[in-house]
């Protein structure tokens, strides 16, 4: 069976290596060969033997024998025009694009269920762990409850070596940069926007949300953390992580991205560096995790080799597709939460202004821990303390 490759960066490259590298033990898996036959990318780079390289893409989707186009691109402009041709000429999609599934998935799965092609995205979310084929097939017969990930390795990367050796952000965002774990523009990470996508594409399959829920998810992102909310949470008996959360509700489906504490004790609090880890909750199986590397190019690589697996086995079947979403995504304004909030100096204006459970010193800093209250009301309490002059830290949602 011939494949083809869009986009030969970081991801495509290692997939091309792990096409060649593991080729037996692949089709084996498979039950048949696999052949590399195209690349497609406007540069110049160097290919393996016998590997084709185009610009031109309706030369590639034009040949009878290519049944699958590895989409790694990314991007929302081209990878969305590549995919729709590709889809529209019956050639299944294997894609680690998590800004092009969010964003415009619906329709995409929905033209691939009109032409009886695949479209598979493992990879776009937690890198070479396999969460999505999990939450679909192991765990199907669950009702999945909620979920708390660490879903950006980018960003645990920034908070581990803030956390360890007492940087900056500003200079643990160089290092980052120097080691090619953030693109020369980190906002999409920094943000919390990545996180954001890859939890809109959690929802989908844990509880059949809508892929553009995407764009309703409340998400605040790190720029604002410094070293005193990290030690703020060390009082606490915690760590500081990016946390993507959701939760299955009477109405639909509810979650955020935002800066939490997570306690010592917690599965979360020793994911590290660049890896991932996903706690996921369902009604009869209870807690499972998922951890590994979450971003990098060959585990990248092996979760689109996982896709490639599962379609190749049932190319000759009808295609698996998911029925269309119809759990509405619900503001979690309601959601009761606490949080850990760091005090510069005085703690009661703000101790009379929320209610609070814990309060742990370390000089003139102060790390309180509220008592459970709906998040709207958490948000609106903390206005008026800063309003009132008192200098608070970034609000850590707690996990329990």
């Amino acid at each position: 069976m011939k494949v083809a490759i869009a986009g030969y960066g970081v991801v495509g490259s290692g997939v091309a290596e792990m096409l060649i590298k593991n080729r037996e033990t692949i089709a084996q898996a498979i039950g048949q060969d696999i052949c590399l036959e195209y690349v497609v990318d406007i540069r110049e780079v160097d290919l393996p033997e016998d590997v084709e390289l185009t610009d031109d893409i309706d030369r590639v989707l034009g040949d009878p024998d290519v049944k699958v186009l590895f989409e790694t691109i990314g991007g929302a402009r081209i990878a969305y025009e590549y995919t729709q041709k590709a889809l529209s000429r019956g050639i299944g999609v294997i894609t680690s694009n998590k800004e092009l599934v969010a964003t415009r998935g619906d329709e995409l799965r929905e033209l691939a269920r009109q032409k009886g092609a695949w479209y598979l995205c493992e990879a776009a979310v937690c890198g070479g762990v396999p969460v999505l084929r999990p939450l679909k097939t192991d765990l199907a017969g669950n009702r999945i409850l909620h979920l708390n990930g660490i879903v950006n390795g980018s960003t645990n990367f920034l908070l581990t070596r803030m956390e360890e050796t007492r940087m900056t952000f500003n200079a643990a965002l160089a290092e980052a940069k120097s080691l090619g774990y953030l693109e020369a523009d980190p906002t999409a990470d920094v943000d919390g926007l990545d996180a954001r996508r890859k939890l809109a594409i959690l929802a989908n399959a844990a509880f059949g949300a809508r892929l553009s829920d995407d764009r309703l998810i409340p998400t605040t992102g790190i720029g604002r953390v410094t070293q005193r909310d990290l030690h703020a949470a060390r009082l606490m008996g915690g760590a500081l992580k990016l946390i993507a959360h959701a939760r299955r509700t009477e109405e639909g489906w509810t979650g955020w991205v935002h800066p939490s504490f997570v306690p010592d004790g917690h599965p979360l609090v020793g994911v590290r560096d660049v890896f991932n880890g996903l706690c996921v909750n369902g009604d009869c199986v209870g807690d499972v995790m998922f951890y590994g590397q979450g971003a990098g190019r060959l585990p990248t690589a092996s979760a689109l080799i996982g896709d490639l697996v599962e379609l190749a086995r049932n190319l000759d079947r009808p295609v698996s597709c998911d029925v269309l979403p119809v759990v509405p995504f619900v503001a979690p304004d309601e959601e009761p939460v606490r949080a850990v909030i760091r005090v510069e100096g005085d703690v009661l204006p703000l101790c009379e202004a929320i209610p609070v459970e814990d309060v742990r010193s370390d000089g003139p800093l102060n790390a309180v821990l509220t008592t459970d209250m709906p998040l709207k009301e958490l948000k609106e309490r903390i206005g008026i303390v800063r309003r009132m002059g008192s200098e608070l830290g970034v609000p850590l949602i707690g996990l329990c």
